[in-house]
């Protein structure tokens, strides 16, 4: 009798061995191939997102290479011609931006050299309070200020910025190639992967569930474009709605800034802080300590607010809302695996494992534990 409790301990052990090996194997397999994992999700992304316009093409009696091809050029083109805008504006504020960051450290050396100075005029008046009747006999200690110290925050962002322009020369030709393959990879998942799913399950799967599995894929596929494309509609008129606050106001490179307000939001919470610092310091840069930067400004938030608290809960179903901590704990574990990337897509990504989820019996308190 007293061998069934060890037994079940035995087993309780090697199952937790077994699932903590296979965690590290999937974060070590995440971290060391994740250029070619991050392009298969971006693929397959965009490719849930342009599947539901090729299916409708193809309803229409339009060949699928052919509706591919056209859905694809929809997004090539106007995504190139926004790229030849803002070349101008990029190229700007580059140069803008160093001089920007050196009046910065020189402010800085400013504030630190009077706290030197503050710091030395207290210890002279300590040191005269507490000489002594013989105290000319000591050596008094004198205090040394090197101009290595009041430098180092100017050069420490110089060299940052070296380093980024070195690192952008280097990884633009291999993103540029990357991109060319994620066209092409998007190209034949839209036109060959239904084909090949539908040979896979007439193959492999019995007759009796081949249209449960038809269902359950065409289920899939359906509210995973949805949840893609509906995000995209809402993130591209926050863009459009920021731009037109941003011209109003006789904000300068309002494409650019518009811009990076949409494209930061598939980025919940880090992305919005993110594109508010950036306004705040366009605009300031632009018209210094004016009430116009605070009108900007409180107008970048109230427009991330009203999309976060009331039109995204509104649009989206409750099958795709996820606590905001299990979230932010992704962002930080996708993050530090995929970088910057790995940041835009990691909110997609996770409601579309919980989608897959919801469609299981045996994984829904794993959908429960997701949206409490």
């Amino acid at each position: 009798m007293t061998s069934l409790p060890q037994e079940k301990k035995s087993i309780n052990k090697s199952l937790v061995c077994h699932i903590t090996l296979t965690t590290l194997a999937v974060i070590y397999t995440a971290y060391f191939a994740q250029e070619l994992i991050l392009l298969l999700v971006a693929t397959i992304l965009i490719s849930l997102l342009l599947s539901s316009g090729v299916n409708a093409l193809e309803r229409l009696y339009v060949p699928r290479v052919l509706g591919a091809l056209f859905l694809l050029s929809c997004l090539i083109v106007p995504t190139s011609i926004l790229v030849i805008q803002l070349e101008a504006p990029i190229t700007k504020w580059t140069k803008i931006l160093p001089q920007v960051s050196t009046h910065i450290s020189k402010e800085l050396d400013k504030y630190q050299s009077i706290i030197e100075t503050s710091d030395v005029e207290t210890e002279e008046n300590t040191q005269s309070d507490n000489d002594s009747w013989f105290s000319w006999f000591e050596e008094k200690p004198k205090m040394e200020t090197s101009s290595e110290n009041k430098s180092m925050i100017q050069t420490q962002i110089k060299e940052s910025l070296f380093s980024f322009a070195g690192e952008f020369m280097v990884l633009a030709p291999f993103a540029l190639i990357q991109l060319i393959t994620a066209i092409i990879l998007i190209l034949f998942t839209l036109v060959y992967s239904p084909k090949l799913f539908r040979h896979y399950v007439q193959l492999f799967v019995e007759k009796s569930k081949q249209g449960n599995a038809f269902k359950f894929v065409q289920n899939v596929q359906q509210q995973l474009s949805r949840y893609i494309l509906t995000v995209s509609l809402i993130n591209v008129v926050l863009s459009l709605l920021a731009m037109i606050l941003f011209t109003i106001m006789g904000l300068e490179d309002a494409l650019l800034w518009g811009l990076i307000v949409g494209f930061v939001n598939f980025i919940p919470f880090i992305g919005p802080a993110f594109a508010l610092s950036a306004i705040a310091l366009a605009s300031a840069v632009q018209w210094g300590m004016d009430i116009k930067v605070l009108i900007v400004v409180s107008g970048v938030l109230s427009l991330n607010i009203l999309e976060s608290q009331l039109i995204t809960p509104l649009v989206l179903s409750k099958n795709m809302r996820i606590n905001p901590f299990i979230i932010i704990v992704w962002l930080f574990i996708i993050g530090w695996l995929w970088g910057l990337i790995g940041l835009l897509i990691a909110v997609p990504l996770l409601v579309c494992i919980k989608l897959i989820l919801t469609l299981f019996e045996q994984t829904q308190p794993w959908v429960k534990f997701l949206e409490t």
